[in-house]
């Protein structure tokens, strides 16, 4: 079994993400993952692209500045979810974990470039990110996020339902 010394799980806000988290701080606590001190790395990446058309920069600021403010501090909450899932003592076995959060706001690449280049940057072990579940034809193909991050992943890749 491989062991893992730098956990990335993607967060978006929703219920495939949670889930994501919950395994990426199952493994960190694994004990067979006995690498000293895991660090798990929560990231979410705030599409710029998906905020309304009011957003755009001028020479003075930013319009649009309060929804880009509502995302970042929604993006937060989030990561302090996970944040408080990992310190959980009965989830930390030893406070083995160490976590980080950050908030990456991309007003131009796709979201899962966003992922595998911080992930890169960042020399992570794992990268561990949630998909949609779907109907039908649909349910055999992942998300757009997902299928990026596998494509273009340096490292190995969990895809949790």
């Amino acid at each position: 079994m491989r062991k893992f010394s730098k956990i990335l799980v993607a967060i978006d806000g929703s219920e495939q993400s949670m889930n994501a988290a919950y395994y990426a701080i199952g493994i960190a606590n694994r004990k067979e993952n006995e690498v000293g001190r895991v660090q798990l790395i929560g990231l979410t990446v705030l599409d710029l692209t998906k905020l309304s058309s009011s957003f755009f920069a001028t020479a003075s600021g930013y319009y649009g500045a309060k929804e880009l403010e509502e995302k970042r501090k929604e993006a937060q909450q989030w990561l302090d979810k996970v944040e408080k899932l990992a310190s959980n003592e009965e989830n930390n076995n030893d406070n083995n974990v160490k976590f980080k959060s950050e908030i990456i706001e991309d007003p131009i690449s796709r979201v899962g470039s966003a992922i595998v280049d911080y992930a890169e940057r960042e020399n992570v072990d794992l990268i561990v990110i949630g998909t949609r579940g779907r109907t039908g034809f649909k349910k055999i193909l992942l998300g757009s996020v997902a299928s990026d991050v596998v494509t273009y992943a340096h490292c190995p890749v969990l895809i949790v339902k």
